[in-house]
């Protein structure tokens, strides 16, 4: 049976896992940051409010993609972030289903965002009522942001000037930038970008022309097909022209905020560039990121070879709820796409896509495996809780 694994496929894994890598450890290396630059004061303060940590957890899983997952992450392992701030932000994210969902139908792709942020902002709520006697300052891990002592004295800066270590580049620098630099040359020349993006839309054109077909066959009009497949007739045209939704933009989005880390890793003092950059984040986080998620995306593919999940599709809504929360489980971007594919040709109600975008959040929760299962447990878990009372309410509703 494992003939079907191709090269080709362990390549797309291994580029995938660099591109989530790369940008959790971006992301850390900013948040330490602004941790030290700023005395721990704006950190702080979300730190100490379960309020903020919520409502900016919401707010990280409106951006399309897994940027926002990926931050809210290494805000929950820096203890920034507590379980409330978490959840809501997993359950706002919708992953990179949300190109393809803003491709095919922009008009239900902008209320599924706007719902599950509602919803996340409730989650995490009502999460934080529930730990209400417990410390406010989330305390997951044994490893925090810290302000060091310079001299026995609490004076410990950030950056330094910029050309003197220009003139005094010590080893250690020149490897973390020369490896900021790879990964921006990759994001500029598209190699870390992810094939399904358009193969998932041409899925869904495929699956539009059967139905299509099979109406026309059954001498129906054209006209019966549902409300989104307009949408989708009218992306068809204007998707190959790029938009702001595009894994594109997105992209360059990251080029840039790879840039500031460049600038970042040049300006800051040797005290910074060997305790906080090299011990706090790459020494404890990087290779364990990386091979949780090379490991989990090669067990989710291998998975794949023998279990399709199309094959179990059936006419029964509330098994095909089930089967939506379920596959919203897995912590990777593709699988989704069958119910997004389903619900541009009328076969499902909208209620059983959004549990869907409930519970998934594309490849943002693999960092989070990575570095506290039983949190990735606990986070799916009220993740596919939420998504069950709303899809059961959709369904009885009837939308």
């Amino acid at each position: 049976m494992f003939e079907e694994f191709r090269f080709s496929e362990f390549a797309e894994i291994f580029k995938n896992s660099v591109y989530i890598t790369g940008l959790v450890i971006i992301m850390m290396l900013i948040i330490e940051y602004v941790n030290v630059a700023t005395r721990g004061r704006r950190l702080g303060d979300i730190q100490k409010s379960p309020v903020k940590q919520v409502l900016l957890g919401s707010a990280l899983g409106l951006i399309p993609g897994c940027m926002g997952g990926f931050a809210a992450v290494s805000l929950f392992s820096h203890n920034i972030f507590n379980l409330g701030g978490l959840v809501a932000a997993m359950i706002s994210d919708t992953g990179d289903e949300t190109f393809v969902m803003f491709a095919s139908m922009p008009g239900h792709a902008l209320l599924i965002k706007l719902l599950t942020f509602l919803l996340a902002i409730a989650a995490g709520f009502a999460i934080n009522a529930f730990m209400a006697k417990t410390d406010a300052v989330p305390k997951h891990f044994d490893h925090n942001l810290e302000i060091h002592s310079i001299h026995g004295h609490h004076s410990e800066r950030a950056t330094s000037d910029i050309l003197h270590n220009i003139r005094h580049l010590s080893l250690t620098r020149i490897v973390i930038l020369s490896g900021i630099v790879v990964f921006m040359l990759s994001l500029g020349l598209g190699l870390l970008e992810h094939q399904h993006s358009s193969d998932d839309l041409t899925c869904i054109h495929a699956n539009e022309a059967t139905i299509d077909g099979r109406h026309n066959h059954d001498h129906h009009n054209h006209d019966e097909i549902s409300a989104p497949d307009h949408d989708h007739e009218h992306v068809r045209h204007t998707h190959s022209h790029g938009n702001i939704f595009s894994e594109r933009w997105l992209n360059i989005l990251f080029l840039f905020i790879a840039g500031a880390a460049f600038v970042m890793v040049l300006s800051v003092t040797e005290h910074f560039l060997n305790e906080h950059i090299l011990r706090h984040v790459i020494y404890r986080h990087l290779l364990r990121v990386f091979t949780w998620t090379f490991g989990s995306l090669m067990l989710i593919y291998l998975l794949g070879l023998f279990v399709h999940y199309d094959e179990w599709m059936n006419d029964n809504l509330p098994v095909m709820l089930l089967m939506a929360l379920a596959i919203g489980l897995i912590p990777e971007s593709g699988p989704h796409i069958i119910f997004i594919s389903l619900f541009v040709e009328g076969s499902i109600p909208f209620s059983i896509l959004l549990a869907n975008s409930i519970v998934q959040n594309g490849h943002s929760g693999l960092p989070l495996l990575a570095e506290s299962k039983r949190s990735f447990v606990k986070m799916k878990l009220i993740a596919a809780a939420t998504g069950l009372i709303v899809g059961l309410t959709g369904y009885v509703a009837g939308f």
